[in-house]
């Protein structure tokens, strides 16, 4: 996916979403609190929790409740641990991969793993679960970035080229979402996109900086950015058009 490819689509669709009053809400803060440890950078939602990856010593797994932030535990995955990228919940299990490895791993809260495949490219920094395939990121080069749509056990469906470097992915139900880094212009955005066609449907500026993680709740999209020592924040994106409750094992567009 080349967004450069569409220019006056893009900049129409992200004039609208800035200009309209239809959305008023759109990337605006609805909460935030600290992170459990510095340099949060994948998060997931799973039964009404928000789990979060810290990449700080002793490299936890932390699941926090979402109303006040508050930890109700933590553990640490040895099969990453600090090389731990990108996190997702498929309605049963975890997903986690090791950005060294390039290994991705389903497991159960606790450490205990279910499966696990390598990757085919060099893993980058997200994972998402859309109901019914995974979907994660390459590191990429300068000017090109993979993302990849991928069965359970690995083989890939599909993959998409971006220009930009993308963090962690959050699936809605029609869309991905992710923080993304412009590495000629050196900022940050927050973008969402509709595979597989690619098309930009919406974008914001972070509410930090160095946004890293994200995930969808059901009807809010979470973010975590490591400025400031580390915070997570609820966002407002129900203009998007999202569909609702897309969780767990829903099925997807995808096949």
């Amino acid at each position: 996916m080349n967004w450069n490819a569409r220019p006056l689509l893009r900049a129409a669709i992200v004039t609208a979403l800035a200009a309209s009053p239809a959305f008023g809400g759109f990337g605006q803060v609805v909460a935030s609190f600290a992170a459990p440890a510095p340099r949060p950078t994948a998060l997931a939602w799973a039964d009404g929790y928000l789990y979060c990856f810290c990449e700080a010593s002793p490299y936890l797994f932390w699941k926090i409740k979402p109303a006040d932030g508050k930890s109700v535990g933590s553990f640490k995955f040895a099969k990453t641990g600090a090389d731990t990228a990108g996190l997702a919940y498929d309605g049963r299990c975890f997903w986690a991969g090791n950005r060294v490895t390039d290994y991705i791993y389903r497991f159960e809260w606790g450490g205990s793993v279910a499966s696990s495949f390598k990757a085919g490219w060099d893993f980058g920094q997200g994972l998402a679960w859309s109901g019914f395939h995974l979907w994660g990121d390459e590191k990429g080069r300068q000017w090109s970035h993979g993302y990849y749509q991928m069965r359970m056990d690995g083989s890939v469906v599909s993959s998409y080229t971006a220009i930009n470097e993308l963090y962690d992915l959050a699936w809605d139900g029609k869309n991905l979402w992710a923080p993304e880094y412009d590495t000629v212009e050196e900022t940050y955005r927050i973008i969402a996109f509709r595979p597989p066609v690619g098309n930009l449907v919406g974008t914001f500026q972070p509410p930090a900086g160095e946004p890293r993680g994200a995930t969808y709740d059901g009807s809010h999209l979470w973010l975590s950015t490591l400025a400031d020592n580390g915070r997570l924040w609820k966002i407002d994106i129900a203009s998007v058009g999202v569909a609702p409750a897309s969780l767990g094992r829903v099925k997807t567009l995808f096949r």
